[in-house]
């Protein structure tokens, strides 16, 4: 058994792994270090890993480190990909945890990864496991709160499935342009990389993955839990590999 979480810019995610299935989930805007603690007690957890883009699972990790074996997961973290990216040390570990998670569902092929959550992000793969960095977009969230604070007279509309493509009013027009314009950024990054390499394939998560996955023209590989797969990974490969 092994924990992992992924303390994210929105959400905390825990979750329990035996060997790759998830046997305990738990999602909100944060986990209390107790909860954690007491799912060790209960399921016999030896060793764990985090992944902390936004500071807060610093508790869980101080609570963890004085009872089993943590591994706090960084660009310097080893793991099956090779790093050819200029600046490691800016690399969101959750990033690099897709990344993994990516090569090892294809490893023969090249791999575009797609986390839609707080912002977009695309993570390119090489059949070598050379990870090669990718791009980083506004998420659905965030392009519909900037017109709304940049602007005067804007409103904040909330994200929802749509099936139409004309606005008929200000919060349609609204919703076509990011939904829409969203759909249409991520199946134009995908053709691009598919015209390099034909033989691509594209894995896509994160929370806003629903509003996607069955608009996108593109075929891919929708998973949940991406980033957590990714971690689980990640700690498998390290135990393996470095605690024998």
């Amino acid at each position: 058994m092994q924990l992992v979480i992924d303390a994210g810019n929105t959400l905390t995610k825990a979750a329990i792994f035996n060997g790759d299935e998830v046997v305990v989930f738990e999602q909100s805007a944060r986990i209390a270090a107790e909860s954690v603690l007491t799912w060790c007690s209960e399921y016999s957890i030896s060793r764990a890993i985090i992944s902390d883009v936004a500071g807060s699972g610093d508790d869980i990790s101080r609570e963890l480190s004085t009872g089993i074996s943590v591994l706090n997961m960084n660009a310097q973290t080893p793991t099956p990909l090779q790093m050819d990216y200029e600046t490691p040390q800016t690399l969101g570990p959750d990033r690099l945890a897709a990344a993994v998670l990516g090569h090892s569902l294809f490893p023969q092929n090249h791999v575009l990864v797609i986390q839609t959550g707080t912002c977009i992000t695309f993570e390119f793969i090489t059949p070598d496991g050379s990870y090669k960095g990718g791009a980083i977009s506004p998420g659905l969230d965030l392009r519909l709160k900037a017109m709304n604070t940049f602007t005067a007279k804007l409103p904040l509309v909330k994200k929802k499935e749509i099936h139409f493509l004309t606005g008929k009013n200000t919060e349609e027009s609204i919703l076509s342009g990011v939904m829409n314009g969203c759909i249409a950024e991520i199946d134009g990054i995908i053709d691009q990389y598919k015209h390099r390499y034909p033989d691509l394939m594209v894995v896509l998560g994160g929370g806003d993955a629903i509003y996607f996955d069955k608009k996108l023209k593109n075929r891919i590989f929708a998973t949940e839990n991406l980033v957590l797969r990714g971690l689980n990974e990640v700690l498998k490969f390290n135990h393996a590999h470095f605690e024998k």
